[in-house]
């Protein structure tokens, strides 16, 4: 159930943005995280964890 209101939300989220009518799409958030060090560091952190604990099974 909690993973699916947090995947209702990211595409409504999504929605609004593509509609410039909310924050940054996914696409220019990671854009700006990856343009620094510690953000990409944070992003191979994130894929790391998600791999260990969704993907190693």
């Amino acid at each position: 159930m909690g993973f699916g209101v947090l995947l209702v939300t990211a595409l409504v989220l999504e929605a609004a943005a593509r509609r410039g009518a909310g924050p940054a799409t996914a696409a220019e958030t990671l854009g700006a995280v990856l343009r620094t060090t510690p953000g990409r560091v944070v992003v191979l952190l994130a894929w790391v964890w998600l791999g260990v604990h969704f993907l190693a099974r």
